[in-house]
Protein backbone atom coordinates (compact mmCIF):
# COMPACT_ATOMS: atom_id res chain seq x y z
CA UNK A 1 0.00 0.00 0.00
CA UNK A 2 1.43 3.36 -1.01
CA UNK A 3 0.97 6.02 1.65
CA UNK A 4 0.89 10.00 0.27
CA UNK A 5 2.46 12.54 2.44
CA UNK A 6 1.42 16.24 1.96
CA UNK A 7 3.67 19.01 3.45
CA UNK A 8 2.13 21.94 4.06
CA UNK A 9 4.29 24.64 2.78
CA UNK A 10 5.70 27.14 5.57
CA UNK A 11 3.99 30.15 5.89
CA UNK A 12 4.77 33.44 4.42
CA UNK A 13 6.29 35.30 7.16
CA UNK A 14 5.83 39.21 6.09
CA UNK A 15 7.41 42.18 8.27
CA UNK A 16 4.97 44.67 9.37
CA UNK A 17 4.96 48.04 7.36
CA UNK A 18 7.01 50.74 9.11
CA UNK A 19 4.04 53.58 10.34
CA UNK A 20 6.04 57.11 9.16
CA UNK A 21 4.83 59.68 11.44
CA UNK A 22 5.81 63.25 10.53
CA UNK A 23 7.62 65.00 13.41
CA UNK A 24 7.30 69.00 13.58
CA UNK A 25 11.10 69.78 15.13
CA UNK A 26 10.79 73.69 16.12
CA UNK A 27 14.28 75.40 17.40
CA UNK A 28 14.41 75.72 20.98
CA UNK A 29 11.13 74.38 22.16
CA UNK A 30 10.98 69.98 23.46
CA UNK A 31 9.62 68.01 21.24
CA UNK A 32 6.68 67.02 23.20
CA UNK A 33 3.76 67.61 23.02
CA UNK A 34 3.97 66.98 19.91
CA UNK A 35 1.27 69.11 18.24
CA UNK A 36 1.74 72.01 19.27
CA UNK A 37 4.71 74.61 19.04
CA UNK A 38 4.27 77.40 21.95
CA UNK A 39 6.16 80.78 22.01
CA UNK A 40 6.41 83.72 23.82
CA UNK A 41 6.87 87.44 21.63
CA UNK A 42 10.59 87.96 22.23
CA UNK A 43 11.71 85.14 23.94
CA UNK A 44 14.86 84.44 22.12
CA UNK A 45 14.97 80.70 23.36
CA UNK A 46 12.40 80.29 20.85
CA UNK A 47 11.20 83.54 18.93
CA UNK A 48 14.21 84.36 16.44
CA UNK A 49 13.05 87.66 15.16
CA UNK A 50 13.25 90.73 16.42
CA UNK A 51 12.53 90.44 19.52
CA UNK A 52 8.97 91.91 21.36
CA UNK A 53 7.05 92.92 17.53
CA UNK A 54 4.17 90.86 18.14
CA UNK A 55 5.52 88.37 15.88
CA UNK A 56 6.95 84.71 16.56
CA UNK A 57 9.55 83.30 13.87
CA UNK A 58 9.51 79.82 14.86
CA UNK A 59 13.28 78.03 12.80
CA UNK A 60 11.46 74.73 11.90
CA UNK A 61 11.93 71.46 9.88
CA UNK A 62 9.52 68.49 9.11
CA UNK A 63 11.25 65.34 9.73
CA UNK A 64 9.40 61.94 8.52
CA UNK A 65 10.06 59.00 11.30
CA UNK A 66 9.65 55.39 11.96
CA UNK A 67 7.99 54.20 15.52
CA UNK A 68 11.37 52.54 15.68
CA UNK A 69 12.89 55.95 15.01
CA UNK A 70 14.51 54.90 11.77
CA UNK A 71 13.89 56.90 8.44
CA UNK A 72 10.56 56.49 6.74
CA UNK A 73 10.34 54.45 3.09
CA UNK A 74 10.38 56.69 0.16
CA UNK A 75 6.90 55.67 -0.58
CA UNK A 76 5.58 56.96 2.66
CA UNK A 77 7.34 60.23 2.25
CA UNK A 78 5.86 60.93 -0.88
CA UNK A 79 2.35 59.94 0.07
CA UNK A 80 2.19 62.83 2.89
CA UNK A 81 1.31 66.23 2.14
CA UNK A 82 0.76 69.03 4.23
CA UNK A 83 -1.31 72.22 3.80
CA UNK A 84 -0.51 75.27 6.46
CA UNK A 85 -2.18 78.38 7.86
CA UNK A 86 -1.46 82.21 7.79
CA UNK A 87 2.43 82.42 8.00
CA UNK A 88 3.79 78.62 7.93
CA UNK A 89 3.61 78.57 3.66
CA UNK A 90 7.40 78.14 4.25
CA UNK A 91 6.86 74.60 5.26
CA UNK A 92 5.19 73.72 1.86
CA UNK A 93 7.66 74.62 -0.24
CA UNK A 94 10.07 72.84 1.63
CA UNK A 95 8.36 69.88 1.97
CA UNK A 96 7.91 70.35 -2.19
CA UNK A 97 11.61 70.82 -2.15
CA UNK A 98 12.38 67.82 -0.17
CA UNK A 99 9.91 65.23 -2.13
CA UNK A 100 11.74 66.39 -5.50
CA UNK A 101 14.94 64.94 -4.38
CA UNK A 102 14.55 62.72 -1.50
CA UNK A 103 17.99 61.48 -0.12
CA UNK A 104 18.83 59.44 3.12
CA UNK A 105 17.76 62.33 5.15
CA UNK A 106 14.88 62.26 7.10
CA UNK A 107 14.17 65.95 7.30
CA UNK A 108 13.82 69.39 5.64
CA UNK A 109 15.49 72.09 5.30
CA UNK A 110 14.60 74.01 8.29
CA UNK A 111 12.65 77.59 7.53
CA UNK A 112 11.43 80.38 9.07
CA UNK A 113 7.84 80.58 10.05
CA UNK A 114 6.37 83.56 11.19
CA UNK A 115 2.72 83.61 13.88
CA UNK A 116 1.45 86.76 14.58
CA UNK A 117 -0.32 87.75 18.59
CA UNK A 118 -3.70 89.11 17.85
CA UNK A 119 -2.90 92.31 19.93
CA UNK A 120 -3.06 90.83 23.49
CA UNK A 121 -4.36 87.92 23.16
CA UNK A 122 -2.61 84.71 21.95
CA UNK A 123 -2.50 83.72 18.25
CA UNK A 124 -1.91 80.23 16.56
CA UNK A 125 -1.84 78.85 13.31
CA UNK A 126 -2.39 75.29 11.88
CA UNK A 127 0.08 72.85 9.75
CA UNK A 128 -2.40 70.06 8.67
CA UNK A 129 -0.76 66.98 7.60
CA UNK A 130 -2.26 63.75 5.75
CA UNK A 131 -0.04 60.36 5.11
CA UNK A 132 -0.14 57.22 5.95
CA UNK A 133 -0.94 57.87 9.98
CA UNK A 134 -3.92 59.56 9.06
CA UNK A 135 -4.53 63.17 9.05
CA UNK A 136 -3.00 65.23 11.77
CA UNK A 137 -3.38 68.76 12.96
CA UNK A 138 -0.26 70.80 14.29
CA UNK A 139 -0.67 74.12 16.36
CA UNK A 140 2.05 77.17 16.11
CA UNK A 141 0.98 79.51 19.22
CA UNK A 142 2.47 82.77 19.64
CA UNK A 143 1.96 84.32 23.40
CA UNK A 144 1.90 88.35 23.85
CA UNK A 145 4.65 89.12 25.63
CA UNK A 146 2.69 90.68 28.71
CA UNK A 147 2.16 87.29 29.69
CA UNK A 148 5.68 86.17 29.78
CA UNK A 149 5.70 86.25 33.29
CA UNK A 150 2.83 84.29 33.91
CA UNK A 151 -0.73 84.79 34.69
CA UNK A 152 -2.82 84.49 38.56
CA UNK A 153 -5.43 82.47 36.47
CA UNK A 154 -6.78 79.24 38.28
CA UNK A 155 -8.57 75.87 37.10
CA UNK A 156 -11.18 76.71 40.09
CA UNK A 157 -11.43 80.56 40.01
CA UNK A 158 -11.43 81.10 36.43
CA UNK A 159 -12.62 77.91 34.47
CA UNK A 160 -15.17 75.60 37.68
CA UNK A 161 -15.97 78.63 39.01
CA UNK A 162 -16.46 81.59 35.76
CA UNK A 163 -17.35 79.41 33.26
CA UNK A 164 -18.22 75.41 33.76
CA UNK A 165 -20.73 75.94 37.10
CA UNK A 166 -22.39 79.00 35.00
CA UNK A 167 -22.31 77.76 31.56
CA UNK A 168 -22.61 73.75 31.70
CA UNK A 169 -25.36 72.33 33.20
CA UNK A 170 -26.04 69.28 31.58
CA UNK A 171 -23.37 67.34 33.33
CA UNK A 172 -24.48 64.11 30.73
CA UNK A 173 -22.23 65.27 28.11
CA UNK A 174 -19.39 65.19 30.34
CA UNK A 175 -18.82 61.70 29.87
CA UNK A 176 -15.51 60.17 28.95
CA UNK A 177 -17.43 57.49 26.72
CA UNK A 178 -17.91 59.99 23.68
CA UNK A 179 -14.20 61.39 23.94
CA UNK A 180 -13.54 57.60 23.82
CA UNK A 181 -15.63 56.66 20.82
CA UNK A 182 -13.56 59.99 18.83
CA UNK A 183 -10.32 58.54 19.90
CA UNK A 184 -9.61 61.44 22.11
CA UNK A 185 -9.47 62.08 25.92
CA UNK A 186 -11.18 64.86 27.23
CA UNK A 187 -8.40 66.74 28.02
CA UNK A 188 -4.90 65.43 26.84
CA UNK A 189 -2.75 67.92 28.92
CA UNK A 190 -0.66 70.01 27.33
CA UNK A 191 -1.97 69.35 24.09
CA UNK A 192 -5.39 71.37 23.19
CA UNK A 193 -6.00 70.40 19.97
CA UNK A 194 -6.49 66.98 20.60
CA UNK A 195 -8.61 67.16 23.78
CA UNK A 196 -12.39 66.69 23.30
CA UNK A 197 -13.82 69.07 26.10
CA UNK A 198 -11.80 72.28 23.38
CA UNK A 199 -13.26 71.15 20.32
CA UNK A 200 -16.89 70.63 21.27
CA UNK A 201 -16.15 74.32 22.75
CA UNK A 202 -15.01 75.57 19.05
CA UNK A 203 -17.02 73.51 17.01
CA UNK A 204 -14.21 71.43 15.43
CA UNK A 205 -15.16 67.91 15.91
CA UNK A 206 -16.06 66.10 12.38
CA UNK A 207 -18.80 64.70 11.79
CA UNK A 208 -20.13 61.68 14.32
CA UNK A 209 -18.12 62.64 16.99
CA UNK A 210 -20.33 64.74 18.86
CA UNK A 211 -22.13 68.16 18.94
CA UNK A 212 -20.51 71.59 20.23
CA UNK A 213 -21.12 72.78 23.36
CA UNK A 214 -22.60 74.48 25.45
CA UNK A 215 -26.25 72.73 24.56
CA UNK A 216 -28.29 75.42 26.17
CA UNK A 217 -27.42 79.29 24.87
CA UNK A 218 -25.23 80.61 22.50
CA UNK A 219 -21.44 79.71 22.29
CA UNK A 220 -19.00 80.59 24.95
CA UNK A 221 -17.14 84.00 24.58
CA UNK A 222 -13.83 83.71 22.63
CA UNK A 223 -11.92 84.85 25.88
CA UNK A 224 -13.37 81.93 27.85
CA UNK A 225 -12.47 79.61 25.16
CA UNK A 226 -8.55 80.76 25.14
CA UNK A 227 -8.51 80.56 28.71
CA UNK A 228 -9.55 76.52 28.50
CA UNK A 229 -6.97 76.39 25.93
CA UNK A 230 -4.41 78.05 27.66
CA UNK A 231 -4.65 76.05 30.76
CA UNK A 232 -4.64 72.68 28.71
CA UNK A 233 -1.45 73.86 27.19
CA UNK A 234 -0.11 74.52 30.80
CA UNK A 235 -0.65 70.63 31.61
CA UNK A 236 -4.37 71.50 33.10
CA UNK A 237 -3.05 72.06 36.19
CA UNK A 238 -5.61 71.35 39.16
CA UNK A 239 -4.20 73.92 41.62
CA UNK A 240 -0.82 75.79 40.01
CA UNK A 241 -1.68 78.83 38.53
CA UNK A 242 -1.40 79.51 34.61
Amino acid sequence: MRVSLLLAAPPVVRAARSKCDLVVNAEGIAEKPEHSKSCTDGDSACDTGQGADGICQYHVSLCFKTAAKGACAREEIEGMSVTAGPGLEGLVGAMTRFKTNLTADSCTEPVDVQVQTRGKRIGRTLLKAKGPAGRERYTFVCRPSHQGGGSSATFAKDIQKKIFDSTCATPSCHGAGAASAAGLLRVAPGDPDHSYLLLKLEGTLAAGEGVPMPLVGGPLPASAIDTIRRWIAAGAPETAPF
